[in-house]
């Protein structure tokens, strides 16, 4: 079972029913991760925030089941930003549901394997072995995220065009310690030069995979050509 999908609950959720969805969503063919202990005394503290925002990472959609209230504040809002800001997608379902099959088959293309991860690079003691960043006009290597940074470890960098109707955006990714971590192609729809705005997040998981994201100014996620060749 290679795909899965992180679980958000509010504070006011049923732990039998995290139980039961998991299950549920096991015999679909699909893992979940939550937290299974119980929310007396101290929810939010059951996992830490640094646990919660790697296991959203690791995933590959987020199941909401949550009230309105808990949406807008607190660790649950937190959640549901770090995994949009992810590119993550998000599907809600009411407290005590379990997915039908129309659900389901949403899910399972959200649950493919992702394919925005690069090369693994070096981390010792929860932090960055080498710097990562792009190669610029003549060679010149710029940093991005620094040796040493703890991970997970991202920056947001904005780029534009410098022609008219320029089909894409290239940049070449390179590590400090001269790996090169590949050529990846941003694919843009035709415009005046400057008027795209492109954030490309560059970011290191606490594996140290190396993951490439891109949108737009709308919020809107740009297809990236990864080193593999795929959009």
């Amino acid at each position: 079972m290679t795909a899965s999908v992180f679980i958000s609950f509010g504070p006011e959720h049923d732990p039998a029913h995290c139980s039961r969805l998991a299950a549920h969503l096991a015999a679909a063919g699909i893992a979940a991760r939550y937290d299974t202990r119980s929310t007396a005394g101290s929810w939010e503290t059951n996992w830490s925030e640094a646990d919660i925002r790697a296991q959203i990472a690791a995933c590959t959609a987020v199941i909401l089941v949550t009230s309105p209230q808990a949406q807008r504040s607190g660790l649950v809002a937190r959640e549901l930003e770090h995994a949009r800001s992810l590119g993550k997608p998000i599907l809600a379902l009411e407290p005590g549901e379990m997915p039908g099959p129309d659900f389901l088959e949403l899910l399972r293309p959200a649950s493919a394997e992702p394919s925005d991860l690069g090369p693994i690079l070096p981390v010792y003691q929860g932090k960055m072995g080498t710097a990562v960043g792009i190669e610029t006009r003549g060679g010149v290597f710029t940093p991005l995220l620094f040796d040493g940074a703890a991970v997970p470890a991202e920056v947001t960098e904005t780029f534009t065009t410098a022609e008219d109707n320029q089909p894409s955006i290239k940049l070449r990714v390179m590590a400090g310690n001269g790996q090169l971590l590949g050529g990846y192609e941003l694919l843009l729809d035709p415009a005046p030069r400057g008027v795209p705005l492109i954030y490309i997040t560059f970011r290191v998981e606490q594996t140290g995979a190396f993951r490439l994201l891109a949108r737009d100014a709308k919020g809107n996620a740009v297809p990236v050509r990864s080193p593999a060749g795929r959009a």
